[in-house]
């Protein structure tokens, strides 16, 4: 098993199928988890034959029933992803079939409260070793595999500590205070990589941020958000910049997001981590960096300061 993987998870099956089953495997085979599952005749799937790269055991049918049911007995919880609330065809004879075997079994969906809370809960409250990882098709729910691949990253894979921005102290000649608003772990989607097939579809990122504002007396003693600055509107902004024309480096990105930031009056600097996920044996790669109001922009080629640098390969999202 994978050393960064959340015990007691120690392998994930999958049907096969396009959509919630592949972004499964994708996941684990990226995080060197083992995978397995039955599949039916033929390697059968929705856009052909399923690749060969999935290990997957063939059932005596070509029936999509059999490898459903096949997978649910042979795994010790299942947890079923669909974009839609509601469960239809195959989604529901995985939730009847773990029902009639009395396994554990757990529905996420796109609109669910903290569903990577919960599949830990469940992995817990169950000790589930072998989950099997079951939901929509790519041609139905085409976003499911998005829904898959995060909650399995933010469930499984202990996140990089928050930064502890206070120690860089404050910006000079900025205020007196040392009021800040911090925003932890927003999750952006970018086209960014090295490669062309990195940059031909969106990627998860995670950034966090410490912005230095003057004073924040003055919105505590009015209750009033004009008072302060909206951090939901500035996420927006970020996940905007994010997802604007592809980059090759992380350092671009970071660079672009701390000019946003700064473009608001009440902000003296910004500090942030932006985080990606391309390297199957580590937690992920980050980039670190302090930027203050009023100071000149990069030169052309410079780097920003980086934990790490940003080595890249595709991350099977999709």
């Amino acid at each position: 098993m994978s050393w960064q993987i959340r015990p007691p998870l120690q392998k994930i099956v999958s049907g096969g199928q396009t959509g919630a089953d592949r972004a499964a495997l994708d996941w684990a085979i990226a995080h060197g988890l083992s995978v397995g599952g039955w599949c039916p005749l033929g390697r059968r799937a929705e856009d052909g034959m399923i690749p060969e790269h999935y290990p997957l055991e063939e059932t005596p049918r070509d029936d999509y029933a059999e490898r459903t049911c096949w997978n649910v007995r042979d795994s010790e919880g299942t947890v079923i992803f669909t974009v839609a609330a509601g469960l239809s065809s195959g989604s529901r004879l995985t939730a009847e079939e773990a029902e009639r075997l009395r396994k554990p079994w757990l529905h996420l969906h796109g609109s669910s409260a903290c569903p990577a809370e919960r599949l830990q809960a469940f992995l817990e409250e169950h000790q589930i070793r072998v989950l099997n990882v079951a939901g929509s098709r790519g041609s139905r729910e085409p976003g499911v595999g998005r829904l898959v691949w995060l909650t399995l990253e933010e469930a499984l894979v202990p996140s990089f500590p928050a930064p502890d921005f206070r120690a860089a102290g404050r910006t000079e000649g900025w205020g007196t205070k040392g009021d800040a608003i911090e925003i932890h772990g927003l999750w952006l989607e970018s086209r960014i990589g090295i490669t062309e097939a990195e940059r031909s579809r969106p990627q998860p990122l995670r950034v966090s941020l410490r912005l230095e504002i003057d004073d924040l007396s003055r919105a505590a003693r009015s209750d009033r958000l004009e008072e302060t600055l909206d951090y939901d509107e500035l996420a927006r902004e970020v996940r905007r910049v994010a997802a604007s024309p592809p980059r090759n480096l992380l350092e671009r990105l970071a660079e672009e997001i701390a000019e946003v930031v700064l473009r608001h009056p009440k902000v003296g600097s910004v500090s942030l981590m932006l985080e990606k996920f391309p390297l199957p044996h580590a937690e992920g790669v980050a980039i670190s960096l302090r930027r203050f109001r009023g100071e000149a922009p990069s030169e052309p080629g410079r780097k920003a300061t980086r934990a790490t640098d940003s080595l890249s390969q595709p991350l099977p999202l999709r």
